[in-house]
């Protein structure tokens, strides 16, 4: 499954995309963030 995260550059996305990556491996994930 492919998954559109926005802002996981932030404290609570990065931590969202570690739970994902930690409960569904083989999942793809695809992070937009501005970075400002």
């Amino acid at each position: 499954m492919k998954l559109l995260v926005t802002g996981g550059a932030g404290f609570i996305g990065s931590n969202y995309i570690r739970h994902v990556l930690d409960e569904y491996p083989d999942y793809h994930i695809i992070n937009l963030d501005k970075l400002t």
